[in-house]
């Protein structure tokens, strides 16, 4: 069973219409609102892919029975654990031309003991997970050390863990060697404070997670692909330009991998998955809802490329 943690669980609401423009009254021809969040949306596709999990997360009481109830009503297991407040909201806008636009709430305050009683909630639950999949944001109040707590737990109970966030909280959380330290380019800018320019400087600043404790770094980079660093070397992901709806395309590529490593499928299979994974949310109206014959198709397209060496100081 793959438990996935979403910290900061939302309501997500998506709109498509004809086209955005700033200023101007537009009309909705599709609307679509469900329980959301990165690690959510990593369950949703795990499900839809025919694999076992439990959502775990953190929510505004105000929207706790909502929440369990949509979940329940998609087929999936939650424990989902409730703070006080109301869940954040997010807004999606897609465009017929495939552009997206996107607003993100913060999310509720999280008190310190709310967030001691989180992580024991958490504790709880890995008994029975083969994998933990940590994802997204993390609300207000979180303390520093939030994610390392997490990945320290999951290593007493020796579940291995997929991090999926950013900033100082993720770089702290290295040194507990998560199994996956994954992340978009701009993730993985903002975590390291700094720009980057080109290939080189992902691979370089991808070997510097490694170097801290990750054991593998994924950095997805939309429709370049990926690049991964590991103890092997480095790996270059590529596959032909695709369009579609992107939210929710990292969130695919994190729960297709998780289900080959737990399948012990080689690193590179296990990459190759989860890169037709993305390609295959792309066809979805909403994360977490593809069809899994969308991701056999795109399966053949994609290309691993390994190079060992220096590179992946």
């Amino acid at each position: 069973m793959i438990l996935t943690v979403t910290a900061n669980v939302a309501i997500d609401r998506t709109y498509v219409i004809d086209h955005l423009e700033v200023g101007a009254v537009h009309k909705v021809s599709k609307a679509f609102a469900h329980t959301g969040g990165k690690g959510v949306n990593v369950s949703r596709t795990v499900a839809s892919l025919g694999g076992r999990t439990l959502v775990a997360g953190l929510v505004g009481a105000s929207n706790l029975e909502h929440a369990t109830r949509d979940l329940r009503d998609a087929g999936l297991d939650s424990a989902l654990f409730a703070v006080e407040g109301a869940a954040r909201q997010t807004v999606t806008v897609t465009a017929q031309d495939g552009t997206t636009t996107a607003f993100d709430e913060l999310g509720p305050t999280v008190r310190q003991q709310e967030w001691a009683d989180f992580e024991r909630h958490i504790d709880g639950l890995l008994a029975n997970a083969e994998m933990v999949v940590i994802a997204g944001s993390l609300p207000p109040g979180t303390p520093d050390q939030s994610l390392e707590n997490l990945c320290r737990c999951a290593n007493q109970h020796s579940v291995p863990v997929i991090l999926d966030a950013r900033g100082g909280a993720m770089r702290g959380a290295q040194n507990q060697t998560p199994l996956v330290a994954k992340l978009n380019r701009v993730e993985l800018e903002e975590t390291l404070g700094r720009e980057l320019a080109g290939e080189q400087d992902i691979v370089e600043a991808a070997g510097e997670l490694h170097s801290e404790g990750a054991q593998n770094v994924v950095v997805t980079l939309g429709a370049d692909g990926a690049i991964a660093v590991n103890p092997d070397g480095v790996w270059r992901v590529t596959h032909p330009p695709a369009e579609g709806n992107p939210i929710g395309a990292g969130d695919a590529f994190s729960a297709a991998l998780a289900l080959a490593l737990i399948d012990n499928k080689p690193f590179d299979e296990a990459l190759r998955q989860g890169a037709a994974c993305a390609l295959a949310s792309l066809r979805a109206p909403t994360a977490g809802a593809l069809d899994p014959e969308d991701m056999h198709t795109a399966l053949p397209t994609v290309k691993i490329h390994h190079s060992s060496g220096v590179e992946a100081r």
